[in-house]
């Protein structure tokens, strides 16, 4: 006599399949993620080496030397700013794309139109949007 199991539970293994990402009006998402893990991977590694190359402030003899050393030092850190805060953007989209909100004007909620996508894919505002902003930005920086 067969060993034969009265259970009619086949196990099946699931592939785990990854969230499908959206696409509106003929925007290729893929297309665009992709480009923003590259650019995050890029500022990711320059960042790190330019952290690495770092050094300790030398003491110049001749004052202009001095001064000349120290302003290649702010030049280094303002860049050093902007890439991390273009990294911070780079995040925040990449996670708007998981949550299906890639592509929505952060300020205004309307749709960034694809070509700005294309062009600078970690763009949070659409550019009425960011306009007002930077006049605003502009506004606050000057001391009337």
């Amino acid at each position: 006599m067969s060993n034969i199991s009265s259970s009619n539970h086949v196990s099946r293994i699931t592939p785990t399949i990854p969230p499908r990402i959206h696409r509106r009006r003929g925007i290729n998402y893929a297309d665009l993620q992709d480009e923003l893990k590259r650019l995050r991977t890029a500022l990711s590694h320059e960042t790190m080496m330019s952290q690495l190359i770092t050094t300790e402030p030398e003491l110049f003899p001749d004052l202009i030397d001095q001064a000349a050393a120290e302003h290649e030092n702010d030049v280094a850190l303002s860049v050093k700013l902007l890439a991390i805060e273009k990294l911070r953007r780079i995040e925040q989209a990449l996670a708007s794309l998981q949550a299906r909100s890639y592509g929505t004007c952060s300020r205004c909620s309307h749709e960034i139109p694809p070509a700005r996508l294309k062009v600078q894919p970690d763009s949070l505002y659409c550019v009425p949007c960011l306009t007002v902003i930077e006049q605003q930005s502009a506004g606050n920086s000057f001391y009337a």
